[in-house]
């Protein structure tokens, strides 16, 4: 299996948020090292079924997949946080006002 199919079924099971969170995500970031900061684009799935899975689709810059050179661990740290971070609607668990 080529890394870049790795990277497309790669399944996460933690960190699930709201459910208006669930289906196609996409979200802009600052990817910093120490000689440059990347402005990008990551657009991820996350499936709203028991096993609470998070794919990643893509990560872009300007137009260009960068994927394959991105370390899929931190991406996944990005996602895990904004889903954590996704604001609470009551709505989204059935509660009553």
């Amino acid at each position: 299996m080529s890394q870049s199919e790795l990277l497309k079924q790669m399944a996460w099971r933690n960190a699930m948020g709201t459910a208006s969170m669930y289906g196609n995500q996409v979200m802009d970031v600052e990817l910093d090292c120490e000689w440059m900061t990347l402005y990008a684009t990551i657009e991820y799935i996350v499936y709203g079924d028991e096993e609470d899975l998070v794919e990643l689709v893509s990560v872009k810059s300007r137009g260009v997949d960068i994927t394959n050179w991105i370390n899929t661990s931190y991406i996944f740290d990005l996602i895990s946080d904004e889903i954590s971070n996704a604001d609470y609607h009551y709505s989204d668990h059935g509660d009553e006002v």
